[in-house]
């Protein structure tokens, strides 16, 4: 996040002195070449995608995509997606982020660039997404500004944000299995037996698991989310949201759905792009977690389907 509003280049790979930084464009909606970036780019999470911040405009209260852009000879190479989520109360303030309700996101750069010109392309967006703290976008000034890179996104630009005046670094760790061998393969060497025995049990006992992309399963699962949510605190995702992005007319979102005696006792909405399956949003019933191991049984069927589908 943004502490102050300001970005410098120190500690940034230099660039020469006879080449402008990349011109960096900003509008709401993505360019007509925007999958194109996407497919360039190995790095890139389904939290980049159009369809993404386009279902959270629709459905997430004062919710506005925005699209940060740089063309060399006209070619898309780089790019930022991310929200501006406007607060209440006036002067109303809001928060900037490349990534929401716990995905990640950041720049995507086109991974045939020579590595000097990707940290240039890097650096003017960063630059560029940063520079509106509390300068104001449409009426809406910005009290903090946040950037959570993807994973491959870390590795490779990481040590480059170290030198950036005003970015406070946050650690966010994530588990990952590695889908490697299939799923047979995963299925014995990377879960663990006790898991196994879970997931088995809970089948013998009636559980089943569905693979969807069912919106009225997705609805029969809310009211599950809705009294987790009053548990922890925290605002539940809308329906309309949940829904929008399983509709995804790329065929990139699925439902795992667990049912008891044709009753909904859990889910997985996961969220796949390339080789990365993220099962981002999910809940159970705690009334039948000790006897019938939905979550469980629900994370076997995420990695299968991941698996079914290549990544």
């Amino acid at each position: 996040m943004i502490s102050d509003g300001q970005v410098s280049s120190d500690g940034m790979t230099s660039r020469p002195t006879n080449r402008p930084a990349p011109a960096v464009d900003v509008d709401t909606a993505p360019p007509r070449d925007w999958d194109d970036l996407l497919d360039a780019a190995p790095a890139a999470e389904y939290s980049h995608t159009a369809h993404w911040l386009a279902a959270a405009g629709r459905h997430l209260p004062g919710t506005t995509p925005r699209y940060w852009t740089v063309r060399m000879d006209g070619r898309l190479v780089g790019g930022l997606a991310a929200a501006v989520r406007r607060g209440e109360g006036w002067p109303p303030r809001g928060r900037q982020e490349s990534s929401l309700e716990g995905t990640s996101g950041g720049p995507v750069i086109a991974d045939d660039l020579p590595h000097a010109q990707q940290e240039e392309v890097f650096t003017a967006l960063i630059g560029a997404y940063g520079s509106g703290l509390r300068a104001g976008l449409d009426t809406c000034g910005l009290d903090s500004c946040a950037l959570v890179l993807a994973p491959a996104s870390e590795t490779r630009f990481g040590p480059l944000m170290s030198g950036l005046a005003g970015w406070l670094r946050q650690d966010a760790p994530t588990a990952a299995v590695s889908l490697e061998g299939g799923f047979e393969h995963v299925e014995f060497h990377r879960i663990g037996k006790n898991k196994r025995n879970e997931r088995n049990r809970g089948m013998r006992r009636g559980l089943e698991v569905r693979i969807t992309r069912d919106p009225d399963l997705l609805a029969a699962y809310h009211p599950l989310h809705l009294a987790a949510s009053r548990v922890w605190g925290t605002p539940p995702t809308p329906l309309e949201f949940l829904q929008d992005v399983l509709a995804d007319p790329g065929d990139g979102v699925f439902f795992s759905c667990a049912l008891l005696e044709g009753r909904v006792v859990g889910g997985h909405l996961c969220l796949h792009r390339g080789d990365r399956v993220l099962a981002w949003h999910g809940v159970t019933d705690p009334a039948v977690s000790r006897s019938h191991f939905p979550a469980t049984v629900l994370v076997c069927a995420d990695l299968e389907e991941a698996c079914r589908r290549g990544a």
